[in-house]
């Protein structure tokens, strides 16, 4: 690119956004017009850069650098920096430049507008997109992310498969790092705190992830046993654990484990201004949520953790009391219920086979 003023219309449409003022605006935030015009010309060393550009090279390694801070360039091999690429999805560059929040870049005033500039994309042409992606992927046969049921809700569940089973998709993990959510961190910003979790570091990362995390120092090393303790009290909070669900979608890999509210996920919130629905979304588990009218004492507890609108209180016949009955249509068996429930009147039950699970 020899104009700056055209770099950064260049690197929005790598992203898919180049008719997206508010994507541009954010990218004039993240970077002046020089360090526009050196990302253009990514992927590359800084040698390469400064070799093309005529820039001195210690000037173009520093804003490299710089930019590699504010998550808008990856190095091609996170234990080095000898190259660098520009981030590949705007998804990924919403995240990582979100989770500046703590790392002294921005004071917090231009942090809060970096905040507002994401939220107006993520209203208008991030929804449009994603609501198109998820119909097209259902017309597909495609679900993209899967619901993981809570681990203490099926635990005592003879069948549960080792990929449902949120502890041993933690176990199996070389490298775990936890990193604060910046879904709910983005509500927080724009002044819609969530109505789930106060948590704040509660993101599990793993494999390239949980490595590029780590480079940028926004990430923290964790055992099993810390990540464990961390999907207890989300599910305690009553998160729901995504998973992705298929391995054709484009960059599906085991990178994060995330627990999510219908009020904050960027996925999930999202798609709900554009009125795409869950089918469309998430694929169910293999379990769904069961009520014994005969121990259900009325108490409405589950109402509040269900984020998928399926449990309804109703009169029964024989109980001056309204009962919790379940929409089996509207449960995608995550479970959250269940943990709240202390006369055990709802529970999980398996009602779909290992093959609703694709490889």
């Amino acid at each position: 690119m020899n104009q700056h003023s055209d770099a950064y219309t260049f690197l929005a449409e790598k992203h898919g956004f180049g008719n997206s003022q508010p994507y541009l605006r954010v990218l004039r935030f993240l970077m002046t017009p020089e360090q526009a015009g050196m990302v253009a010309l990514l992927p590359g060393s800084p040698e390469e850069v400064a070799q093309k550009n005529g820039l001195k090279l210690a000037t173009v390694r520093e804003n490299l650098e710089a930019l590699h801070r504010k998550g808008v360039v990856v190095p091609g091999d996170y234990k080095t920096s000898g190259s660098y690429m520009f981030c590949k999805y705007a998804e990924r560059l919403w995240e990582v430049s979100e989770s500046l929040l703590g790392l002294d870049i921005y004071t917090e005033a231009e942090t809060r507008e970096l905040f507002y500039l994401w939220e107006e994309w993520k209203k208008t042409d991030y929804a449009d997109m994603t609501a198109e992606r998820w119909h097209n992927l259902k017309a597909m046969g495609i679900q993209g992310l899967r619901i993981v049921p809570a681990y203490k809700s099926i635990q005592d569940s003879p069948e549960v498969l080792p990929h449902e089973n949120a502890r041993e998709i933690v176990r199996v993990q070389p490298l775990i790092t936890v990193v604060s959510c910046s879904c709910r961190k983005h509500m927080k910003m724009i002044g819609n705190p969530c109505h789930k979790s106060d948590a704040d570091a509660n993101c599990l990362q793993f494999a390239k992830s949980a490595e590029y995390s780590l480079s940028r120092g926004h990430g923290r090393r964790i055992s099993v046993d810390e990540a464990i303790a961390i999907l207890d009290k989300n599910e305690e909070d009553g998160l729901v654990h995504q998973w992705m669900n298929h391995a054709k979608i484009e960059a599906a890999q085991p990178y994060a484990l995330c627990s999510c509210c219908r009020c904050c996920c960027t996925v999930w919130h999202y798609a709900d201004i554009r009125q795409v629905p869950n089918d469309e979304v998430f694929a169910k588990s293999r379990y769904e949520a069961r009520v014994d009218p005969e121990l259900c004492n009325g108490c409405q507890d589950c109402i509040g953790r269900c984020q998928f609108d399926a449990i309804e209180m109703q009169k029964v016949e024989g109980s001056k009391r309204l009962k919790a009955v379940v929409a089996p249509e509207r449960c995608w068996g995550c479970g959250v219920c269940t943990l709240v429930c202390e006369p055990q009147a709802l529970r999980m039950q398996l009602v779909r086979p290992p093959e609703h699970i694709p490889a």
